[in-house]
């Protein structure tokens, strides 16, 4: 019999926290001075989530990651048009991997969305005016020796984002962040140590005077219990990356059958990607803060190129490398010319808006050559990242028609290590096996 969802996170912090009470109690004196480090990343329907629901079938949660992968879509097109005004594009909980680590001193375990598209970190405080139910108690700020609020006089005040504002009369620094389905967080702006376990091993990493939300009034749209908050990993100065003081990070994500194994995340000189079948492609600034762009020029079926094209929306990069996405969003004609060269090179008769996904198989079939041709790089797209298994008898395609801000989502990264390197503006692809 399968242990209860509880239990077996339950397990996995313990092996943390454990490891956590070895060392010395004052985090302070135990500061890393690594050039880098890797840890865990979990997919939000593994057993190890909060997320998960084990009520749910495998694909009702697909079904699920479609309208998600379609809502995210969604706020990114909002955030390039300047239609909202919108500091974050998680719609909701609609990141798809989480990550653990520790706030305080004595450490608190949190675990929370990890997210490319956003630069804040926030996670929820007590006291709380609303906070929504999640799995460990809520951090209490008291508890820690080594939190601080940040003064409106700090020159950090003006550093978390657009988001932070000074209350003069409390004299503290403050934060509202709406999300582009009405979720929101509020609270207090301040610094912690932040510790991570090392996935090789559990070695402990030591963050001090990370700047982060505390927030005591938090609300996520269509969710009853949700992660501990959010971590930001865009290039913006309050990210996680940024506060590390990395400018680099990887991470090699397992597919979406494979979603127990453990994907993950590497910061400074673990995130190298380096070797003969590595490409790279640049990685373009755009008006829109927080999103890594890079540039889509073609998609190939054997010797058939497809050449990209977008009338709507952009110049220069005009696809978002996002790891919360599930699908990758294609412009709807450019999607359909591709959907047909991708049927007209399988043998087998093609099954047809099964469940409202639009090109699907029930017979195995030879999956054909799809080369994704990036600015510079050629990234070959395997059968798991073009194809999904939707039902125990059909796999459909993994891709969707959308007009509006094109993403390239986490099913299309699977089995490659991706790296952005922020110093070189570079977006780097290696083939690997993740989760080995």
């Amino acid at each position: 019999m399968a242990k209860p969802l509880k239990t077996i996170i339950f397990i996995s912090y313990v092996t943390l926290f454990s490891s956590l009470s070895k060392c010395k109690s004052d985090p302070l004196a135990n500061t890393t001075t690594t050039k880098g480090f890797s840890t865990d990343l979990i997919h939000r329907d593994s057993p190890d989530s909060p997320l998960s629901d084990p009520s749910l079938s495998p694909w009702q949660r697909l079904a699920q990651a479609k309208q998600r992968s379609l809502a995210r879509a969604s706020i990114f097109t909002d955030r390039l048009m300047q239609r909202k005004s919108i500091e974050s594009t998680i719609n909701g909980v609609h990141g798809t991997y989480l990550i653990r680590f520790s706030i305080g001193t004595p450490p608190h375990h949190t675990i929370a969305v990890m997210d490319t598209g956003s630069e804040l970190i926030w996670t929820q405080c007590e006291p709380c005016t609303k906070c929504m139910k999640q799995l460990f108690p809520v951090f209490s700020p008291v508890s820690s020796t080594t939190y601080k609020d940040v003064r409106c006089d700090s020159p950090r005040c003006g550093t978390f984002g657009r988001a932070s504002v000074c209350d003069k009369r409390r004299e503290k620094c403050v934060y509202n962040v709406l999300y582009g389905d009405n979720s929101y967080s509020s609270g207090t702006v301040a610094t912690e140590t932040f510790t991570f376990a090392e996935s090789r091993g559990g070695a402990l990493h030591y963050f001090n005077n990370i700047q982060f939300g505390c927030g005591h009034d938090n609300y996520f749209h269509f969710a009853s219990t949700i992660p501990s908050g959010i971590v930001g990993l865009s290039g913006g100065k309050s990210s996680l990356l940024s506060q590390f003081g990395y400018d680099s990070f990887s991470y090699c994500l397992t597919t979406y059958e494979d979603r127990k194994k453990g994907s993950k995340l590497h910061f400074g000189e673990d995130a190298d990607v380096t070797g003969r079948t590595m490409v790279w492609t640049p990685m373009t600034e755009m008006n829109v803060p927080d999103l890594y762009f890079v540039t889509l020029e073609a998609i190939s079926m054997g010797n058939k190129r497809i050449e990209y094209h977008n009338p709507a929306l952009l110049e220069g990069g005009n696809i978002v490398m996002d790891s919360g996405t599930v699908l990758t969003v294609l412009p709807v004609n450019f999607y359909d010319d591709v959907e047909v060269a991708i049927a007209n090179s399988i043998s087998q008769r093609a099954v047809r808006d099964y469940k409202d996904w639009r090109l699907c198989y029930s017979d195995p079939f030879v999956m054909p050559k799809i080369t994704v041709h990036f600015k510079k790089a050629d990234v070959e797209w395997k059968h798991e990242n073009v194809f999904i298994r939707v039902s125990p008898d059909y796999e459909c395609l993994a891709l969707l028609p959308k007009e509006g801000l094109p993403i390239y989502g986490n099913v299309a990264q699977a089995n490659y290590l991706v790296g952005f390197d922020i110093r070189n503006k570079r977006v780097l692809f290696k083939p690997t096996q993740c989760g080995v």
